[in-house]
């Protein structure tokens, strides 16, 4: 068991840096039409819609790195924080799933044309919140101090 540890949360880090990091691409590129992706989703008032689309792609930038290259303290952060974003997510497409509105998720397009969010992303965000959670507690473990020279 000890021994298939340290594989699971590398697996883990490397799936869920690897998504954000990835999911990220496009919407640096084109903030435009993620904001169109967002709007879409009719939670935001319009005056946030261009706020969100600029800085969420780069929280997500900055996380996934944190997540995947950091020391264990600055991965749980990053975990932390996309353990929260994926709650939004998930909230926001299970509010558009219950309203009748038929929304792109906008995680890796930011195309018109791309896949209305439907029960699959609600079981991918929840399992990625379960691998990002694993990735925050084990970045929260105490670590033993090296032993102190100085004590008698």
């Amino acid at each position: 068991m000890n021994r298939i540890r340290p594989v699971f949360l590398w697996l883990a880090r490397l799936a869920v840096a690897g998504l954000f990091l990835t999911a990220c691409v496009a919407k640096i590129r084109d903030p435009e039409s993620f904001a169109l992706a967002v709007y879409r989703y009719r939670i935001l008032p319009g005056s946030l819609v261009n706020i969100l689309a600029i800085l969420l792609p780069w929280i997500e930038l900055v996380s996934g790195a944190a997540v995947l290259a950091a020391r264990p303290r600055w991965r749980a952060a990053g975990a932390l924080i996309i353990m929260g974003m994926l709650a939004v997510f998930t909230a926001a497409i299970s509010l558009s799933l219950v309203r009748g509105i038929e929304a792109s998720c906008g995680c890796f397009s930011t195309r018109a044309d791309a896949a209305v969010s439907d029960g699959w992303n609600l079981v991918r965000n929840v399992a990625l919140i379960w691998l990002a959670a694993a990735v925050f507690l084990d970045g929260l473990r105490l670590r033993p101090s090296p032993p102190d020279p100085q004590a008698p």
